[in-house]
Formats: C-alpha cells, structure tokens, sequence
C-alpha cells in the first residue's frame, strides 16, 4: 500500500468499509431499512422509496410509509395524491348495493356481473321465503302482473306456491343510468330470472312497484345516489324493500375497509362525494337561515371497497338459476304509483307549502298532484332563490326521494323523531292503521300502512316522501297537528 493510499484510508470514518475506490458512508443498505412495500418481503432503501411515491406506484397507496415523503416537491405530492384518490375510489359497498366512477369503475359489463351475483342472492332469498308457512297467492302465468287485492278468494287457491321469480328494475335520472340498466336487465334474464321493467322512476316509486305487483321476488335499482354525478351505482333490495344480504367471498370478491384522513387529502380533489354532501349541507342552512359562520360538518371518509376477480375467473358467475331465460315485460307504473300517492292527500286545503327538489320526476309528480287536489303547492329546486309567499311549512326532498328533512315557517328543523311523535299523537283514533316511526341511528322515518296487506306479511312500511308530506298536510289541514315547537 502506497503512502496516498494510507492517507486515504486516514481519511475515511471508521465506521465506513471501502469497496472498489467506492464508500457506503451515509447510505443505508436495503437490509437494514424499514421500508417494506405491501406484498414484499424485501426492504427498499429511502432512495427508491421516494422514486416509488414520485412515480404513483398503486402498492404505496397501501403502504404505512407513504406520509414518509420529505425530499419531494408540494407539486409532486399533490399530483400523485390525486393519482392516488382516482384509484382509491374504486366500487364502494352501500347499505343497498354498490357505487362506483362511471366508465372508470362501473361500465355495463362490470354491472352486469355484480348483476348475476345480486340476482343469484334475491332468488335464493325468495325461495327460502317460499319454503316458510306463509299466505299463497293466487295461480297465474309468471308473465302476468297484477295489482294486489285485499282478499284472495279460496277457490283460486293452488296447490303449491310459483316456482318462477322476477325482479323489478328501474333506473334514476342520471345519463349514465339507461346505459347501466341495459347491462343489468340483460343479465337478470340471462340468469333466468324475469324483468318487470318500470323504466325511468326513483327509489320511494319502485318500493311501490314491488309492493304492488304480485310474484316479485326483489328489486333493482340503477341509480347513484348520494355519489358525485359522474358515479353510477346498483342498489338490490327484497319485496319489501330492505337490503339483500351478500356474502361476497362466496363469488370471490375481497371487501376492504378504506379510512384516509380528509387532513391528508389534496384540496379540491379527493372527498368528492363528501364535498357534494357538504354542499346539500350549505343548501339546508340556507333553508333554516343559519349562518355561513356555522361549523361544517367533518366528512367521513370510511368506506367498504370492493375487490373483483379477475374478468376470466368471473365466468362462473353466468351460471344459469334457470333452464330458460327469464322474460322481459315493460310496465307504465308511474300513473299507478300516481294515483297511490293522492290518497295520502287532502282534497282540498288552505295550506300554502313549498317543496324543493332537483329532480325533474319529483318536481313533475309534486306539480301533478297540486294540479288533481287543488293544494297551494310550490316547487322549486334546491338552489332557486326565488322569492315565494311565506309558507306553512316545507320539504327538502333529495335525489334518494326517501330521504327529506322538514322545516317549519320560522325555518326550524323537525326532526325525524319529533315528525313521528307530532303525528301518532294526531292520529289518536283507535280505528287508525297508519303510525309513524322513526329510527335515530340511521336517521329513516317510515310509515306503517295496515290498510292493505302485503302477501308475506301483514303491514308495509313506506317510506316515501311525498306521501309523509301528504298525510303531514292532512293532519295540518285538520288542525290535529302543529310542527311548531
């Protein structure tokens, strides 16, 4: 060894080692670094982890590292974070069903096959129902649909309940919606289940379909409710309208719990379902006359997502229930469900209401009955500032026409439990068969109609709003109930 190279070798830090002229000194070795990405079992060095986060790669979206990103530009971190929420959206798990991006997440073919699986979960559920002591329908042909009547009389009576099932479809207002409905219909039937096909209608109208047409097993619902407008989504549910249970590992879809901090997220970017939220929430305080200085509510960014096989492992999914496929009829609902609705009406009133909705269907159905019962009704939309006499009370009514919130002529919230107590309490008659209820924790409010009973069970629960708002101003009209506190 040289004189230059022992000099050189004074001169480097004792704990650093010399490997061909080159030195390891302040780099950290792979093995000994914390950076392990999701799937691996080989630790990275900080220098590809950062190149990792630079460049999006989706197994960071997963990684407990990935707030590790000192060295990156603000620009960088906010581009691959909108990346990052983009593919983080995927399907969302709903009470209902599912929600997804139009196109980017939920074309027709993807609903199709989560089709097959909800029409496979709403046969199985109506043949155990079958398989219960329960009232038996009347004989008929599987195609055949008709109102359901009070009383079957004993000598229709058949032998043994109908073996055939159909589901009701129907699709909301949204332009991706008729584009879903055409894959979903298709599917049903090729799982040989029939089609009751009830067209454009909302969520409150197609539990009324289901609860009138006899042999139906369950209902389908294309609609995106509750999502940003460029989502879509499916919503399945039974004949009497609560949700059908799936147990997804049995078709091979993994469910995964997503939590991210809406501190975390890029602004204006991510949380777009929950800034819509936000924004029907500034809508509503508006109504009420509270001020813009009033604390917003902190969005919830917890989610179930969906993981779905692989398209070659989902053609077990097509599997027939049936030798045939199931038939296709196309039924004019909505004059029924119309005339439905004005039973809940007073025929005539003095009461001046308002109702805002931004659904064209509602505003039509609310304007249609104004017209047959003669009420003082307005409609308007969500955001129309124009001026109105002053009204007795009035009802926001949201694209889930289920769902509404009530507000007095001082602006005043009703909740849900007090509209319930305010109107069994004005229902005081023992020969009365509707009673009101609502439940805190999920924030619904349903009516239970003994007056005509369904075929499985003796009183249906509606929850529809323009038929609350109906008896709400029955029981105005009549002086036995008064929202003000």
């Amino acid at each position: 060894m040289t004189a230059k190279d022992q000099r050189a070798d004074k001169s480097l830090p004792a704990n650093s080692t010399r490997t061909s002229g080159f030195s390891t000194s302040g780099l950290t070795r792979a093995h000994e670094s914390p950076y392990v990405c999701p799937g691996s079992t080989q630790a990275v060095s900080r220098a590809v982890h950062l190149a990792r986060l630079n460049a999006a790669w989706s197994e960071c979206d997963h990684c407990e590292w990935r707030t590790d990103s000192e060295g990156l530009a603000e620009k960088t971190l906010q581009a691959t974070e909108r990346i990052r929420d983009h593919r983080g959206a995927g399907l969302h798990r709903t009470e209902f069903g599912i929600r997804g991006p139009y196109i980017n997440e939920l074309d027709r073919r993807t609903a199709a096959d989560v089709a097959r699986i909800f029409a496979s979960c709403v046969n199985e559920l109506a043949m155990a129902g079958d398989q219960q002591p329960a009232p038996i329908v009347a004989a008929r042909a599987p195609q055949q649909y008709r109102p359901v009547t009070n009383a079957t009389p004993e000598s229709a009576v058949p032998a043994k309940l109908i073996d055939v099932h159909a589901v009701v479809v129907g699709y909301d207002g949204r332009s991706s919606s008729p584009d879903i409905f055409v894959g979903v219909t298709a599917a049903v039937r090729e799982m040989g289940l029939s089609v009751i096909d009830i067209g454009r209608c909302t969520a409150a109208s197609i539990q009324e379909a289901a609860r009138s047409l006899q042999g139906c097993a369950g209902i389908m619902f294309v609609t995106g409710a509750g999502k940003p407008a460029s989502w879509t989504g499916l919503d399945v549910m039974d004949a009497h309208g609560e949700s059908v249970p799936v147990v997804w590992k049995d078709f091979g879809v993994r469910l995964q719990h997503v939590t991210s901090s809406p501190s975390t997220a890029a602004p204006g970017e991510s949380n777009r379902a929950d800034a819509e939220s936000d924004g029907l929430s500034e809508v509503l305080r508006r109504i009420r006359g509270e001020t813009e200085a009033a604390t917003p509510r902190v969005p919830s960014t917890a989610h179930l997502r969906l993981w779905l096989p692989s398209i070659e492992d989902r053609v077990r999914w097509s599997g027939r229930l049936s030798r045939h496929s199931g038939q296709h009829e196309v039924v004019n609902f909505e004059p029924r469900y119309r005339e439905w609705l004005t039973r809940w009406y007073p025929q005539e009133s003095s009461l001046r209401v308002l109702l805002r909705s931004d659904d064209p269907l509602i505003q039509e159905r609310a304007t249609s009955l104004a017209e047959q019962t003669g009420i003082e009704l307005y409609v308007r939309a969500l955001r129309d500032d124009v001026s109105i006499p002053s009204c007795r009370f009035s009802m926001t009514v949201f694209e889930d026409d289920r769902q509404f919130v009530i507000n007095d002529d001082h602006h005043s919230d009703v909740t849900p439990e007090r509209l319930a107590v305010l109107i069994n309490a004005s229902i005081h008659s023992q020969s009365s068969q509707v009673t009101a209820h609502a439940d805190t924790a999920s924030g619904r409010f349903w009516l239970t109609d003994a007056r005509r009973r369904s075929e499985l069970e003796g009183t249906e629960h509606v929850r529809d709003a323009l038929a609350i708002l109906g008896l709400t101003m029955k029981l105005i009209e009549s002086g036995r109930l008064n929202l003000r506190p």
